[in-house]
């Protein structure tokens, strides 16, 4: 604090003008009084930023209790990722055990066939060792046919949903000449999530486009069944539908059920099936209720090019359906006892012409 007497400055405080003082830093009058009220004022602001020094000291030094947002960050991406893993590997799985169900028809009749030219050539004596090399050709190909089908082959894709995450440094704060600052970057762009498509039918339905688009072709009301082609047992995922045609009254199925049970009629009024219909009817694990108060759930509100979210919450079990154009979220719990892991988000078309499509993940 520098001194000099200024005969008509006034103390910012109490308006005196006798025995001015201004302080150098904020260029501010006090009479003698507040002059040491200003200074123990600079006091406590100087002992405040010795605190906050010796907290930032601290961590420094000792472990911190606090997790790194960057930690944390980490630690969801491993998590989501696993669970993404989870589901890749429990739809590949089924995939392969029914693609082995199916071929099993056809290599049981081949080994029948090599049983019966054995046993036919065993009765009549009648082989060589020719005979014998081809059996064993036959008998190798088939055991090998049965380990590892022709028809499936794993191929690492390259767009796949697990992305890498590494951690960028950005040193140009210690380039004292940089004048350019680098961009940042950010992982999430090579995050290409799993998409969805349309795969298993059941009843008078089409699957066009690539499996992204849905289309009840009957000429008169009947149910159409349709499935997804992932698996789903851990984390949340979210799948977008639009509606691209539906007749009124709105009569369309959202929904999901236990991928371990045969796509049937009815599947959804099933125990092991959760989801929302028309005529505002809410279905969990076998039951049926209207009850708009209770479920909030309102399918007269449901229009033709309407986006609707269904999110698969395997965590919390319950599947959510999210209307885009209302900003409005349904709730149904899934009893995981009736409809077991893992799960398949089923669709049911009624009316003529109604049409759905899946739209690309978010």
């Amino acid at each position: 604090m520098s001194a000099s007497v200024l005969n008509k400055k006034q103390c910012v405080l109490c308006n005196k003008s006798g025995g001015i003082l201004v302080c150098d830093g904020c260029q501010q009058a006090f009479c003698g009084k507040h002059v040491s009220e200003h200074r123990q004022y600079l006091a406590g602001q100087l002992d405040g930023i010795m605190q906050e020094h010796d907290i930032l000291q601290q961590e420094l030094t000792q472990p911190s209790l606090k997790k790194n947002p960057l930690l944390k960050k980490i630690d969801k991406w491993e998590k989501d990722s696993i669970a993404k893993i989870q589901v890749a590997a429990e739809t590949a799985r089924k995939t392969l055990q029914e693609l082995l169900e199916q071929s099993k028809e056809k290599l049981l009749k081949t080994c029948s066939d090599i049983r019966e030219n054995l046993r036919a050539s065993h009765e009549a004596d009648d082989f060589s060792e020719t005979d014998l090399i081809q059996w064993k050709k036959q008998l190798k190909e088939l055991q090998l046919e049965i380990t590892s089908p022709s028809s499936a082959k794993l191929i690492q894709n390259k767009n796949a949903p697990i992305y890498i995450m590494t951690l960028k440094t950005d040193d140009s704060s210690n380039d004292q000449g940089a004048n350019k600052k680098e961009p940042s970057t950010s992982s999430s762009s090579s995050n290409l999530d799993l998409q969805e498509r349309f795969v298993q039918t059941l009843g008078s339905v089409i699957v066009e486009e690539n499996g992204y688009l849905a289309k009840c072709v009957d000429a008169r009301p009947s149910f159409a069944y349709i499935r997804g082609r992932f698996l789903y047992s851990a984390g949340c995922y979210t799948i977008r539908f639009r509606i691209e045609n539906c007749k009124q009254p709105y009569r369309i199925f959202f929904g999901c059920m236990a991928s371990k049970t045969a796509l049937k009629e009815n599947d959804f009024r099933a125990a092991d099936s959760v989801g929302w219909f028309g005529s505002n009817q809410v279905y969990e694990n076998g039951r049926c209720s209207s009850n708009v108060s209770k479920y909030g759930y309102k399918s007269g509100n449901i229009k033709t090019n309407d986006v609707l979210y269904l999110i698969i919450d395997c965590t919390k079990k319950q599947i959510r359906l999210f209307h885009e154009r209302l900003k409005t979220t349904c709730t149904l719990s899934v009893n995981d006892n009736l409809a077991s892991f893992p799960w398949q988000f089923l669709l049911v078309l009624c009316n003529p012409g109604d049409s759905v499509r899946i739209l690309p993940n978010l």
